[in-house]
C-alpha cells in the first residue's frame, strides 16, 4: 500500500530541500550501512515531502495517516525520529528499558523443525559456505534456547541477553544477521539495530608491492603455474576467500564475472587484461576448465591455502604474519587507493555496505608515516 497522499501539494520546498541536502550528508557520517542509509533517505524524503509541519505534532500526524504503512516498515519511525533528533527539534525516539530473555528449558519440537527446515532451504538455495551455515545454526539454536517466537520484541530481548553476557559486537552482529535471514525465510522480516563495532587494520601485515612481485616471480617459475595465478587474482580483484573459490578459469579469461557474495549482495569482479591473455595462453596448454582455485587434492581449502602462503612466504623472506589470503585483499585496497583516493569506488569493489569500513585503508604504515614526516617536516 503506498503512502497516503496528503492535502499539501507533494512537492519541496526549499527550505527543506536544504534540510535534506544537510541531513543526507550528516547520514554518511553515522556508520549506517549503505542499504539503511538509503532506507532513512527514502522515508525522511516521504515525510519532508507531504507533513504540514516539520516538528512533533506533524510526525504524529503522519504517524496516525500512515500508521499501517509504518508497521511494516520498521525504520519509519527510527528514520523520521532521526531527522528531529539532527535537526535539534528534541524529539529523539525514546528507548524502553529492555529486559533480557531467561534461558527456557528446552527447545521446542516446532523449533528444532523449524531450524532443520531452515538449515535445508540455506543450503539448496545459496552457496554459501560450511562455515557460514554453521554459524546460521548455531545462532539460531542459541536463539530458540532463549524464545519460542521470532518477533521483535523477543529478538531485542535476545539480544540484550547476549550483551549481558559480554559478547562482543563482532559476534552479536552475526547472531543478528542469522536472525534477520531467518525472519525472511519464514516471510516476517524483521530489521535490527547492530552494535557498532570498531574495526582496526594492522597495515604493517599488509604485503608490500615488491613483497608481492617477489613472490609472483617465485611462484612463476615453479612448475606448477596455478598457484601464480591463485595470487595474482587474489592481488588484483580484492576477492574474500569465499568468493575466490567460486571464480572458473572461463570467468577470468571472460574478464569479469558477478557473484552472489557476503551479505547476500551481488558483486561484480573485473580481471586484469594482461591476467586474461595469460591465462587464456595458460588454460589452452594445460587443459584448464571450471572451478579455478583447485590444488592436486580437489577444491582448495582456507586452511591448506593458508599452509601454502605461509611455506611460500618463508621461502621469500615475507614476513608470515602477511602470509594469509585476506592480506591479499588489503593489499588490493591500499594499491588501488595509492594510485586512486577514490574511497566511494574503492567500497564498491569491494562489496563493502559502509564507506567507513573502507576507510580503515587509508592509515598509513610505520615505514610509510615515517617516510611522509621525513618528507614533509623540513622546518
Amino acid at each position: 500500500m503506498e503512502l497516503i497522499e496528503p492535502t499539501l501539494n507533494k512537492i519541496m520546498n526549499n527550505d527543506r530541500q536544504k534540510i535534506l541536502t544537510d541531513y543526507i550528508s550528516y547520514l554518511y557520517t553515522t556508520g549506517r550501512t549503505y542499504d539503511t542509509v538509503g532506507k532513512y533517505i527514502k522515508h525522511v524524503t516521504d515525510f519532508l515531502e507531504m507533513t504540514k509541519e516539520v516538528n512533533r505534532r506533524g510526525y504524529l500526524n503522519y504517524k496516525r495517516e500512515n500508521a499501517d504503512v509504518m508497521v511494516r516498515h520498521s525504520l519509519m519511525c527510527s528514520a523520521i525520529c532521526d531527522l528531529l533528533s539532527y535537526l535539534n527539534i528534541g524529539y529523539g525516539k525514546r528507548e524502553k528499558a529492555v529486559k533480557p530473555l531467561e534461558k527456557l528449558d528446552v527447545i521446542s519440537d516446532k523449533n528444532k523443525k523449524r531450524l532443520h527446515d531452515f538449515i535445508i532451504w540455506l543450503t539448496d538455495n545459496y552457496d554459501y559456505s560450511s562455515h557460514t551455515v554453521y554459524i546460521y545454526y548455531t545462532s539460531m539454536k542459541k536463539y530458540f534456547e532463549y524464545a519460542n517466537e521470532v518477533n521483535m520484541d523477543n529478538c531485542r530481548r535476545f539480544i540484550k541477553s547476549l550483551e549481558e553476557e559480554k559478547l562482543s559486537p563482532a559476534t552479536i552482529r552475526l547472531r543478528i544477521t542469522a536472525i534477520e535471514r531467518f525472519s525472511r525465510w519464514m516471510k516476517k522480516p524483521i530489521e535490527l539495530n547492530r552494535p557498532k563495532i570498531k574495526r582496526k587494520l594492522d597495515v604493517n601485515n599488509v604485503p608490500t608491492e615488491e613483497e608481492y612481485n617477489r613472490l609472483l616471480e617465485y611462484l612463476k617459475k615453479k612448475n606448477n603455474k596455478d598457484y601464480y595465478f591463485f595470487i595474482k587474482v587474489l592481488g588484483t580483484t580484492g576477492a574474500r576467500l569465499s568468493e575466490f573459490q567460486r571464480f572458473t578459469w572461463e570467468d577470468i579469461i571472460s574478464g569479469e564475472v558477478t557473484l552472489k557474495g557476503k551479505g547476500d549482495k551481488y558483486r561484480r569482479f573485473f580481471f586484469q587484461k594482461q591476467l586474461q591473455q595469460e591465462a587464456k595462453v595458460y588454460a589452452k596448454e594445460h587443459g584448464k576448465t571450471g572451478i579455478f582455485a583447485v590444488g592436486r587434492f580437489g577444491p582448495i581449502t582456507q586452511r591448506g591455502f593458508s599452509q601454502h602462503l605461509k611455506a611460500w612466504g618463508k621461502h621469500c623472506g615475507i614476513d608470515s604474519k602477511k602470509m594469509h589470503a585476506h592480506a591479499f585483499r588489503h593489499f588490493f585496497a591500499k594499491m588501488f587507493l595509492k594510485k586512486n583516493k577514490d574511497v566511494i569506488q574503492l567500497a564498491d569493489l569491494l562489496g563493502h555496505g559502509s564507506v567507513d569500513t573502507t576507510r580503515i585503508y587509508l592509515q598509513e604504515s610505520y615505514d610509510e608515516q615515517k617516510k611522509d614526516f621525513n618528507r614533509n617536516v623540513t622546518w
